[in-house]
């Protein structure tokens, strides 16, 4: 018995009759499809209770559905079958087995070139009899029908919703269905000690959620997309939010519908690119394979009904797509010096990190790696990896050289772009549309400007408004690139100013868009590629 309980290591199992256990061991199995018929209902103890009235010593536990085969507890049942170590196994229907007919002819083989016996209570089945087996082939298919029909009916229903544009079954964080739609979720969610108000004790019984303190599901939603714009990185985005509230490690679902707030990195980047963050409502994300596994779909071919809820967005056009540039931009890019770890600084990217990807050997066209050297002041550089290797590309070119020399060629090229312009006497570009951000910034301050009163927080309140304009006219704004081209970008940047001024984080958004490849050779630039056919 002691092998049999080492056998059964990490399962759900439990023992009913210790006096036998030297004689013939009877072992019954039990299965429920989920977790909620196991806690919620009492199906899960009435076929114990059976098992136990039958006779079974020992009885494994299964908490999953019956079209999977790689059940934990019914793997460990065969495996003691297949090594002769118990005498009968009992279960109440042939169903709990499983739900396929393929899946229970296979383990109805091993019961048989083992010759230990299958009781099942139900349908009083013998296997040593040719009746006997037809029974098993016959419930079998019933039991895999009755799961076909019950997945033709669950489809009918998805499309159903899907055709009335209705919310799917598993919301996003930060909102809630109402009325088949996706809308904010205003509910108190989270408060933290330092905002605790003084009388929170008063506050034990009050029935109206509306009236407690804290931030609802939205705002701390909201703050997450803002957490992930500081740090540039779904990782350092993740730790930011666990030291900000207090976060531990938490073993919740990967849905949004246990209302647990716990983020892990792939979890906050496919929240992060989910549509209905957008204020659209999306279906076929995942699919189902022929073994039951969930498989993600790729985005492209995902189904989206655009403005589902324009009014409940948390994320803006321009966001997402500053969200996406992010995250490929980090993919590609990963590795040492990438962000910026020093708490003073506001950027979330490293001084170079811009860099990272572009440098190539002019020598050998290999990529190459970053190095650092210094004691108090450090010099950073690009070398060529296999520089102890044969290649003539021996020396490293510091990475402030690249991008001076960076810097001298774009302003070299907007001229170049300036004087092809006057030269073609082609017509200056039209002016970008605005963005709904700017339309919304310009017509608060136009309802600022009209308040008559002066008064000291209106008036900085007025500043702040002025200054968010500005940033966003900035010909090198976030949303200001995403409506030019590469070659528009270029001729906008026509004074040295403009490139020495950039933060890293604006370095990363407009280099990365400008530049396709730098080749350096002993210490110097040698070529630049900008990418004009964008």
């Amino acid at each position: 018995m002691k092998q049999i309980e080492k056998i059964l290591t990490g399962i759900n199992y439990l023992i009913t009759n210790t006096v036998e256990l030297d004689l013939e061991i009877k072992v019954g199995y039990a299965r429920v499809s989920s977790r909620e018929q196991a806690v919620n209902s009492h199906a899960l103890d009435q076929q114990i209770q059976r098992l136990k009235d039958s006779g079974a010593y020992l009885i494994i536990v299964d908490v999953q559905t019956g079209k999977k085969d790689n059940r934990p507890g019914l793997i460990k049942l065969m495996q003691l079958v297949k090594e002769n170590q118990i005498a009968e196994v009992i279960i109440t229907r042939l169903d709990r087995l499983g739900r396929s007919v393929p899946l229970i002819r296979k383990n109805i083989l091993v019961f048989q070139e083992t010759g230990i016996n299958l009781r099942v209570l139900d349908q009083l089945i013998d296997l040593k009899t040719a009746q006997g087996m037809f029974m098993i082939n016959l419930l079998a298919s019933l039991a895999e029908m009755e799961v076909d029909q019950l997945s033709e009916r669950v489809k009918h229903g998805k499309q159903h919703r899907r055709n009335q544009h209705a919310v799917c079954e598993c919301v996003p964080f930060g909102y809630k269905a109402e009325k088949l739609r996706y809308q904010l979720d205003q509910t108190p969610f989270l408060c933290l000690l330092l905002e605790r108000p003084n009388n929170y004790a008063d506050m034990y019984h009050e029935e109206d959620i509306d009236k407690l303190p804290g931030l609802r599901s939205a705002q701390l939603a909201r703050d997450c997309i803002d957490i992930f714009f500081k740090t540039k990185g779904v990782s350092r985005a993740c730790r930011e939010i666990c030291n900000k509230y207090g976060i531990q490690h938490t073993h919740s679902k990967k849905n949004g519908n246990d209302k647990i707030f716990h983020w892990s990195p792939q979890g906050l980047r496919r929240w992060l690119t989910n549509p209905v963050l957008r204020g659209h409502t999306v279906y076929n994300k995942r699919i189902k394979t022929s073994t039951g596994q969930r498989k993600n779909v790729d985005p492209k071919d995902w189904q989206i009904i655009y403005d589902t809820h324009p009014n409940d967005r948390l994320i803006s056009d321009e966001e997402a797509t500053e969200i996406e540039n992010i995250l490929e931009f980090n993919s590609s890019r990963c590795g040492a010096f990438l962000y910026n770890y020093d708490s003073s600084k506001p950027d979330g990217y490293g001084e170079f990190a811009y860099q990272r990807g572009l440098v190539y050997c002019a020598e050998c066209n290999c990529k190459c790696i970053t190095k650092t050297y210094g004691g108090k002041i450090r010099y950073h550089y690009y070398a060529c990896r296999h520089a102890s290797q044969g290649c003539k590309n021996r020396k490293a070119t510091r990475k402030d050289a690249i991008e001076k020399a960076l810097i001298s060629h774009l302003l070299q090229q907007s001229f170049v772009l300036q004087a092809r312009a006057l030269h073609t006497n082609s017509p200056s570009p039209e002016l970008p549309t605005k963005s709904s951000k700017l339309t919304k910034l310009e017509a608060r301050l136009a309802k600022l400007e009209e308040i008559p009163d002066f008064d000291p927080e209106l008036e900085a309140l007025k500043q702040k408004t002025l200054r968010e304009i500005q940033e966003e006219i900035n010909p090198f704004s976030t949303n200001a690139i995403d409506t030019k081209t590469v070659e528009e970008i270029i001729q906008a940047g026509n004074n040295l100013f403009i490139w020495y001024t950039l933060t890293h984080d604006d370095k990363v958004a407009i280099y990365s868009r400008l530049v396709e490849k730098i080749t350096v050779r002993n210490g110097y630039v040698e070529s630049i590629i900008l990418n004009t056919s964008r």
